[in-house]
């Protein structure tokens, strides 16, 4: 008897492990009432999901027009169906596009670095849509809004009379510990229906050689060797750029506008475009440092004292974060090489500002901000003053939200953002104070910086520049980012690789290949002033790195 008790109890065990493994391998949704199947509150919308007003990134000011609602017909499993209803015509809108519809989130707890599986079923009754997309599913990175997605599981079928249903494989990023999946329409008139939406753990990962992982413990080797550039030649081309600068220049300390940097007519009637003033401050003050020629310290003056008659009470310069943040920077930077207090004393405004700006949904925005205040408290030696900023969302987003192959998500791919971002990380690590309690950011930082540098080293091209758009090398061209990023990595880790990936970038610089994609013809003015912003900048870092 106690044997066959003993194979009994072997026997049940055995069955309750191949029930349980059974589960796991039959997917098991991780989603709340994926089917919106339930409305306790009776509020008209499905239990565990929250509407966004907005779209996704939860922007009131955008235009809602869609209505939702729990029907009965048609599902396409179970007893109801979320209905999306938006009028078809689109008067409301004043003609422009950009409103959002309406947008469902969940919260679901997810691991890093793991592979999901996400789909959904769409019923498109009559809707006509005003992008070639009117239905989303998407998990989104981060908080509940102010974030972008992973990916995007997107519906464009016209009307069929049946249910559609769509899936999609995705990797979180190391630092994920949660995923929001986004059930949503945009930019479309008519009636949608919604069912059956699904999240399991797994599926076969399909990445392209741009999307797969990159160290974060060492660096890559670099693809492309460049000799260091010819210091008396970059000189000359940054002089030729000067020369044309000067034919725009309004006397004041400002120069074009953005209609004449972008080619178009009667542009020296508008008011002049700040990015023409920051950029070559910052040019101007690199080539002073390099050459001692006195119009470049002139023109730097010339600009940074524009930049503070422009200044607001509040502290901004221009927009709240990208203009701020870049303006702030060049002033501080001014102060350096010339001195002049009011400068600094204007960049501190600017860091008021900071404390009190809300985080922004992009990334680089929040970085252009938090650089600027960070350089600030590294030349005052003030980084309590900025300390407790950095605890929420305007740096924290940024650090979580890193993707496994070194950059971020969405427009925030893109070279010049990925570089606002990778050019903050490194003052950050150089602000720190030199207290063991910052040694896991600093480790931290160190990882992010070198996994952000590896995607560059991945994607820089036999000629030196960079894509513009991740994983489409035919997208190289010119950004005013990339000569700051690369000298910020430089300054701050020393890494040789660093050094190389700017020596082939000024060398990119030198020939027109970096102005084919989008700058040339019509830009070019737009292209002369970016370059002159690159070759002044590392006219100083050469200055102070002969080899």
């Amino acid at each position: 008897m106690n044997v066959t008790g003993r194979r009994g109890t072997w026997l049940l065990c055995m069955c309750i492990c191949c029930l349980v493994g059974k589960t796991d391998a039959a997917e098991l949704n991780l989603l709340k009432n994926p089917g919106f199947e339930r409305d306790a509150n009776a509020d008209g919308v499905p239990d565990h999901w929250t509407v966004v007003a907005g779209g996704h990134w939860g922007r009131p000011e955008r235009k809602q027009l869609g209505t939702l609602k729990l029907v009965e017909q048609p599902v396409a499993g179970g007893r109801r169906s979320v209905a999306v209803s938006t009028p078809k015509d689109f008067s409301g809108t004043g003609g422009k596009l950009g409103w959002e519809g309406v947008a469902l989130h969940q919260r679901v707890k997810t691991r890093p670095m793991t592979t999901y599986t996400m789909s959904l079923k769409v019923y498109n009754h009559d809707t006509v849509g005003l992008t070639p997309d009117y239905a989303f599913l998407m998990p989104l990175a981060g908080s509940l809004r102010n974030n972008e997605s992973l990916v995007a599981l997107r519906f464009s079928e016209k009307p069929t009379g049946k249910w559609i249903e769509k899936s999609m494989t995705f990797q979180t990023g190391r630092y994920h510990e949660f995923t929001v999946i986004s059930v949503e329409t945009r930019w479309n008139g008519g009636s949608l229906f919604f069912d059956d939406v699904r999240l399991v753990e797994g599926g076969k990962l399909e990445l392209s050689r741009w999307d797969r992982a990159v160290p974060e413990d060492r660096l890559l080797s670099v693809r492309h060797e460049f000799p260091r550039p010819d210091q008396a030649a970059v000189v000359g081309r940054f002089t030729q750029r000067h020369q044309v600068a000067e034919k725009n220049f309004r006397g004041d300390g400002s120069w074009e506008s953005t209609e004449t940097l972008s080619g178009k007519p009667g542009g020296e009637k508008q008011p002049p475009d700040l990015r023409a003033v920051y950029q070559r401050v910052e040019g101007y003050l690199g080539a002073f440092a390099a050459t001692r020629t006195t119009i470049f310290r002139q023109r730097a003056i010339q600009g940074c004292d524009y930049l503070l008659k422009v200044q607001n009470q509040d502290g901004t310069i221009g927009d709240p974060f990208y203009s701020s943040g870049q303006a702030g920077r060049a002033l501080v930077h001014a102060f350096r090489h010339i001195g002049a207090r009011r400068f600094l004393d204007a960049a501190g405004r600017v860091k008021d500002h900071f404390n009190a700006a809300d985080a922004s949904w992009n990334y680089n925005y929040n970085m252009m901000l938090t650089d600027a205040a960070l350089t600030w408290a590294q030349v005052t030696r003030q980084y309590d003053m900025v300390a407790k900023k950095l605890e929420g969302e305007m740096l924290q987003s940024t650090l979580r939200e890193q993707r496994p192959w070194g950059g971020w998500p969405g427009h925030n791919s893109r070279i010049g953002y990925h570089c606002a971002n990778l050019q903050a990380l490194c003052q950050l690590y150089a602000t720190l104070p030199k207290d063991s309690k910052y040694d896991p950011l600093r480790t931290r930082l160190k990882s992010q910086v070198t996994a952000g540098l590896n995607r560059m080293i991945v994607e820089q091209t036999a000629e030196g520049g960079f894509p513009f758009v991740h994983g489409q090398p035919g997208t190289a061209r010119q950004n005013s980012g990339i000569t700051p990023a690369l000298i910020a990595v430089h300054q701050t880790f020393g890494w040789k690789e660093a050094r190389q990936l700017l020596y082939g970038h000024l060398a990119y610089l030198s020939t027109d290949a970096c102005g084919r994609y989008y700058w040339l013809p019509q830009r070019r003015t737009f292209l002369d002033m970016s370059r002159l912003h690159a070759e002044g900048m590392y006219l100083g870092w050469a200055q102070l790195h002969p080899r």
